[in-house]
């Protein structure tokens, strides 16, 4: 039941979205956040492959360092102006735009590494529209998600749907790397590596054609007729099995100007505490985080003499334990809560990470790896955690903006990180500094989110963008 008037809407369809049980079709959106295990893959297959780059290309250490820095450049970019039109375009069209940018830089990189056509310049240009692409995923995929999903749940599903089939991603990535560079030769693996990910996100664009445009969405744009069917369909799939839906009372959305509206001034007036926390966690994630695609991944060949097929392995085995490190703290934010889950990942990623700077020295090599592990088991699941809060901290209208503008600023932690980290690349005394700083940067994260956060946990999106 549905009542538009000036601007405003009396509605039951939140609560209704909200109450349904998980079904079939939640997992069928999932399809959404597989454009998440895409760029999970977009994002390293350059970066597992980094070593290998360097000698194809001839390139210096600061011209490979920069390879990972200039693709979140464009990701910064197109997070910012994708997510903007994620609020005023719809969620479903930004799905698939984004997904077609993607798919062009990938097939230029992958064809021109086989044909030997491909110079610096060029490269990392093309990076960068991949990039481009990337950063408009995140804010209209988890916007998306977190739209669709149950409150009860929203932190396991939107956090797992996010950042799993983002580190499955990088897995498929390092373990795709490792397999075509000893079964063919260099340019021509680096090459076909890129053009696998230009079959997946072809996939994934296919099967994102038969997805429905967010109901939230829909009414934040008077649309109502449109978000009611689609609630309906969403309902059919529970009644269909036999389950019964309890009754809810309608909510009044106010989606007139200077409530709903205003978009980016509304962002940076009421809710700039809120922003500034957003804009802090994805900082102080994506430093580590792009960290061990470039600085760790160049270490290991440089200082250990590790070869690139074996870092590749070895990526794909801590990205793994990031995966595990994903489900166990995505599923504690709908247990314990936002703010103990986000403080602890961060908390303590940035303590080990302080710990191995401390000791490198002073243990073994396999001791290292296996603190690496550790290290990134929290690492990551900071990675997942952070999205499902961000979502929620922000009304429909302006979700993708913010989600925008907080992926884009964290984005600079990831810019940053490689340039402040790569004078300490080349000896082993360099490793206490790099991790060092770096767990500073993810304690900085935790002591965010202890001052700023808010409890959002088993809130309506509606009751969890309010500011008290």
């Amino acid at each position: 039941m549905s009542k538009q008037e000036e601007g405003k809407v009396i509605t039951d369809i939140p609560p209704r979205l909200d109450r349904v049980p998980i079904t079939r079709w939640h997992y069928y959106i999932f399809i959404l956040g597989s454009g998440l295990f895409l760029e999970g893959f977009t994002v390293s297959i350059a970066g597992t492959q980094l070593g290998t780059i360097e000698k194809l290309l001839h390139l210096s250490t600061i011209e490979a360092l920069a390879v990972t820095p200039i693709f979140l450049i464009g990701e910064l970019f197109g997070a910012v102006i994708l997510g903007y039109l994620a609020d005023n375009k719809g969620r479903k069209t930004l799905f698939l735009t984004s997904l077609a940018i993607i798919m062009t830089g990938d097939v230029l990189v992958g064809i021109l590494f086989i044909v030997h056509g491909l110079n610096y310049a060029l490269f990392v240009t093309l990076r960068a529209i991949t990039g481009f692409g990337v950063g408009g995923e995140f804010g209209a995929s988890i916007a998306a998600l977190q739209e669709f999903t149950p409150a009860k749940i929203r932190g396991l599903f939107t956090g797992t749907g996010n950042a799993v089939l983002f580190d499955l991603g990088t897995v498929v990535a390092s373990l795709v790397a490792a397999l075509l560079l000893s079964l063919l030769p260099t340019s021509l693996a680096v090459g076909t590596a890129f053009l696998v990910g230009v079959v997946i996100a072809a996939a994934i664009y296919v099967g994102r054609i038969g997805l429905p445009e967010s109901p939230r969405y829909l009414l934040s744009k008077g649309r109502v007729e449109e978000a009611e069917k689609i609630a309906e369909s969403v309902e059919k799939h529970a009644t269909e099995k036999g389950l019964k839906l309890e009754p809810v009372q309608p909510i009044e959305l106010d989606f007139s100007k200077g409530s709903e509206a205003g978009g980016y001034r509304r962002l940076f007036g009421e809710y700039k505490k809120r922003l500034i926390l957003a804009w802090t966690l994805n900082f102080t994630e994506t430093w580590p985080y792009y960290s061990a695609f470039s600085v760790i991944s160049l270490a290991l060949t440089k200082v250990f003499d590790f070869p690139g097929s074996k870092v590749a392995l070895f990526l794909a085995a801590m990205t793994g334990a990031g995966v595990l490190g994903v489900f166990v703290m995505s599923w504690a934010l709908d247990i314990i809560g936002r703010r103990p889950t986000i403080t602890l990942s961060y908390g303590l990623g940035g303590i080990i990470s302080i710990i191995i700077g401390l000791i490198v020295t002073a243990i073994s090599f396999s001791a290292f790896l296996v603190l690496l592990v550790l290290m990134y088991f929290f690492v990551y699941a900071a990675a997942g955690v952070l999205y499902p809060q961000i979502g929620e901290m922000f009304p429909t209208k302006a979700r993708g903006s913010a989600m925008g503008t907080a992926v884009g600023f964290g984005r600079l932690g990831g810019i940053i990180a490689p340039f402040a980290l790569a004078s300490f690349v080349g000896k082993i005394s360099g490793l206490l500094p790099i991790f060092v700083i770096t767990g500073i940067v993810m304690l900085i994260g935790a002591f965010a989110e202890i001052v700023l956060g808010p409890e959002l946990a088993k809130k309506s999106l509606e009751e969890a963008a309010k500011i008290s």
